[in-house]
């Protein structure tokens, strides 16, 4: 099967964005699809630096190293340009 014909079935936004529909661990290794996964991290949001870092360790602290990422995953989107390279 060619990547196209891979890419095609896959669940996507208008924009053509993966939707993160498969569910997942608290590693988030991807899990088979209708089987009950951990609860996703939101997206998008601002937080302050120490936050940041206080929410990423607490997640680091219960075992979810994913969500842990997705946390600094923000704070590199969304923060200043010059802080960047911290995240």
């Amino acid at each position: 099967m060619s990547g196209e014909a891979r890419r095609a079935g896959r669940d996507r936004d208008a924009e053509g964005r993966a939707r993160r529909a498969r569910p997942r661990d608290g590693l988030g290794r991807p899990l088979p699809y209708g089987v009950a996964g951990v609860a996703r991290q939101p997206e998008g949001v601002v937080r302050a630096t120490a936050e940041t870092v206080r929410e990423a360790q607490r997640l680091l602290d219960a075992g979810m190293p994913f969500h842990a990422h997705e946390v600094f995953e923000d704070a590199w989107k969304s923060g200043p340009e010059g802080e960047r390279e911290l995240w």
